[in-house]
């Protein structure tokens, strides 16, 4: 069973005109989905789903990509960790 449309299929029809139009003005597609989300008066959700159902998932990684991405986030993490066992200790040395 399909959910019931709150928004007529020319709105829809308008947002994904949009999108297309406009996405490549903006750095992400949530950024694109939110401003055409606000323009139509909906949550950026339901604009994000009709994107998703019309153009497929946003980018993804190759799997040559992969590696060289999980090695940035692990150093990322590594830093972080850093960064709050430094923060953590200068909580405890001013108690």
């Amino acid at each position: 069973m399909s959910r019931p449309t709150k928004y007529p299929r020319a709105q829809r029809d308008w947002a994904l005109r949009t999108y297309r139009d406009t996405r490549d003005q903006y750095r992400s597609r949530m950024q694109c989905c939110a401003a055409i989300a606000t323009a139509l008066g909906a949550h950026v959700n339901t604009v994000l789903r009709w994107a998703s159902e019309e153009f497929g998932p946003s980018r993804t990684l190759s799997a040559e990509e992969l590696p060289s991405y999980v090695h940035t986030l692990q150093s990322e993490i590594t830093r972080l960790r850093q960064a709050n066992c430094a923060l953590s200790e200068q909580v405890r040395a001013r108690r």
